[in-house]
This record gives structure tokens, sequence and C-alpha cells, in this order.
């Protein structure tokens, strides 16, 4: 079918319409004509794939992987850059309007200056093939899955890691090999790693397999407990089983936004809710009264403790569980204002009502999903919020993936 595409949907799609109706078309960029092919349907919305684009949108580039168009990693490496951002712009904005929002017209957008080689953090997919196991990913939209060979999103030590650690399995004739994550210090020289295997969680990769990826990677050295990173100028310890940003060169960006945001002086006692390792509170730590931080993970409770402790914070108080239990336990107007960075499934409804309860006088929500960050700072809208600023970062270019900012105040 011949279509022209109209405005970008969030997932790295835009799209057209033909006489059933709204199509879906991966591939294409707005405002182009392509042949497309139907591949199926999401959520009750068929979806395409372009073969041939009959006339291209001036933003139109060479992707810069090979494997882009079949691995379901990157979404829009055939936008040049700039039009990457005017895109995840939109996005955000046509969340926010579906929630009876209005994105502040004078919000900035973060891109990066080189937005290749950022991840410092990957996770891949075994792939067996005769020779024994390779890494991958997903293919797009698909549950089977592509080896690959190169992955220029990811810090280059994490791509010849992934290599490595193919090759010496293949070597060595690993077997059951599930999926390897990687994580490699931005400064140092160190490369934490955990092996997972199919059915038994506990096996270990046999040391003369580990032997064989240190003989291969000279430069790096092999960890399987924790490694240091610096954010902000504190001194973090990170597991490969806690949360961490994987664009460390945009790390300062967002968290920076987010604390000018939040304006924490002296006199405020901040809440830094679903924390991880507890990054932003502790660096809102030496200009406030003090910290309450609240995370679920246990590990990343003890890896903030540990990294208060390190670098001399003492007005950090941690508190392990569920946001919406923990704050049962937190009076009303104990704290001045809230900091909030929730995974992708947004806040649960209970934590929205137990902040409303709190009524701190200023909330600064971080999302790296539009749809669920706009539904929650509607429902705070609604219990006597107004949304005052809001900007968008970054992180994840070359894919649909975007994280936004907002402040609020009572």
């Amino acid at each position: 079918m011949i279509l022209r595409t109209d405005n970008p949907a969030h997932g790295g799609a835009v799209f057209a319409r033909d006489e059933g109706g709204p199509v879906l078309v991966y591939h294409a960029l707005p405002g182009e004509l392509v042949e497309a092919e139907v591949r199926g349907r999401q959520g009750g919305v068929p979806f395409a794939r372009a073969l041939r684009v009959l006339e291209p949108a001036a933003g139109r580039v060479e992707p810069g992987c090979p494997h882009f168009g079949e691995c379901g990693g990157c979404q829009w490496q055939h936008a040049a850059y700039g039009l990457q951002l005017d895109i995840k712009r939109r996005v955000v904005e046509e969340a926010w309007h579906k929630a009876g929002l209005r994105l502040p017209p004078e919000t900035p957008v973060h891109g990066m200056d080189d937005p290749w080689r950022y991840r410092i953090r990957g996770e891949f997919e075994a792939v067996y093939g005769p020779d024994g196991p390779r890494f991958g990913f997903h293919r797009m939209r698909s549950h089977s899955l592509l080896p690959i060979t190169t992955c220029p999103i990811h810090d280059v030590r994490i791509e010849q890691a992934m290599l490595a650690f193919g090759q010496a399995a293949r070597e060595h004739r690993v077997t059951g090999l599930q999926n390897l994550l990687l994580t490699v210090e931005p400064d140092g020289r160190g490369l934490l790693w955990t092996a997972r295997f199919r059915g038994a969680p506990r096996r270990r990769l046999e040391e003369a397999v580990l032997a064989r990826v240190a003989e291969l990677l000279p430069e790096l050295v092999l960890l399987d407990d924790a490694m240091t990173l610096e954010v902000l100028g504190l001194t973090f310890r990170v597991r490969n089983d806690t949360f961490v940003q994987t664009n460390h060169r945009q790390v300062p960006v967002l968290y920076t936004t987010a604390l000018e945001m939040l304006a924490a002086g002296p006199g405020d006692r901040v809440l830094d809710l679903y924390a991880g390792i507890g990054i932003i509170g502790l660096a809102a730590a030496a200009r406030v009264a003090g910290v309450t931080v609240v995370e679920e993970n246990p590990r990343a409770v003890q890896l903030g403790r540990l990294a208060a402790r390190i670098n001399g914070i003492g007005s950090a108080a941690f508190l392990a569980g569920r946001v919406e239990d923990a704050l049962r336990g937190v009076r009303a107007g104990e704290h001045t204002a809230a900091l909030l960075d929730p995974p992708r499934a947004g806040c649960d409804s209970r934590a929205i009502a137990e902040l409303l309860r709190l009524q701190p006088g200023r909330i600064v929500y971080v999302s790296c999903e539009p749809s669920t960050h706009a539904r929650d700072l509607a429902l705070l809208v609604q219990g006597g919020y107004r949304v005052r600023r809001a900007a968008i970062v970054d992180m994840f270019p070359q894919t649909y993936h975007v994280e936004s900012v907002a402040l609020l105040e009572r």
C-alpha cells in the first residue's frame, strides 16, 4: 500500500491513514510518502513497515548501525538528530494533551552534542548457533533474537566485552547461557558483569572462561560484585542488580535540571521517592536541612547508605519499602519538597494519594514514560497542584525513549 505519513507515535512509528483508518508505520518519518506492508496489529491498530520511501523527508539520514531495521533496540536512526528531538517533544506534548494538560511552550529539549556511544550498561540475549552462543537483541516487534556484531549506542568497551564473552563462551563450549548484563566504569577500568543461565540462577561461568575474557580485554578489570560511579561530585558504588541511568554523559543534565527546579535551600526537608541508590537526594542533601530517601530495592538502600558514609552526608535518612507503604509512616507537613523518579509504570495511585496527604509545597517529577508521567501529573493537578515548569532530556538518542521533568507547586 502507498501511504502518506503524518504525526509521530510514541514507540518509534508514525501515523498514516488508509481507507480503513489509521496505520502505524515503522522506519518512516513524518511527512513522507512510502510503500508499506502491514505486518500485524498493535492495540487494535494495524502496523506496517516502510519497504520503499517514495518521497523522503528532509530529515532522513543513513542509519549509523548495520543492524538497524532488523534489531529492535533503536527506532530513529534514520532521522537526523535535530528531527529526533523534535519528534520527542511532539510525543511528550501529545501525551500531556491527552491527559488534559498543556506542555509549557518554553519547555526546553536538552539533546547531546554526540548522540552515539553513550550507554554504560547493556543487557544482551544469548543466541545459539551451530558454533555456540553469540549475543544480541530481540528483532523489531518480534520474540526472535538477532545476534549482533556492533551496537554504536553503547560505550565501545561494552561492545568489545559483549563480543569477548561470546568468543570465550564458544571456545569453551558453554551451554545454557540466557543473557549477559554489562556495566562499565565511565572514568575507570572496571567492567561489572553478570551472566544468567536458563533454569540455573546460581550457576556461574567457569574460571577458564573468565580467564579467556580477561585475556581478550587487557584494558579492563572484570568485576562481579560492584563498581564505582562518580556523579555530581559524589562517589557511589553500584551493582548490576541496582538501577543506574545508562547515559552517564547526560546524567548531570537530567539531575541538574531536576535540582534547579526543586530550588531547595537550608530551610527545606526533601522526600526522594523511587530513589534507587539515592543519587538525586544525596546531591540535594548538601543544601537542605534533611532528605528522606525511599526505595523498594533493599540492595539499592544498602548502597545509598554506603554512599552517604563515603561522601560524609549525615542529613539523609533511608526508608526501605514501596513508596505507597513507606509514606504512610511520614507525618504531613514534615517535608517541604519532593522528588519523584519512578519506573516506566509511573506511581501507584496509593503513592499519589499519600503525596497529596503530605502536601509538600513543591514536587519535581522525573519520568521515562510520557503517558504515565502525564497521567500522574493530571492526578496531582486535580489534587491542588499546578505545573510551573517542564523540561525534556534526551537520555536515549536513536531510540523512542525520552525523559521529561516537571515542577509542580501547591
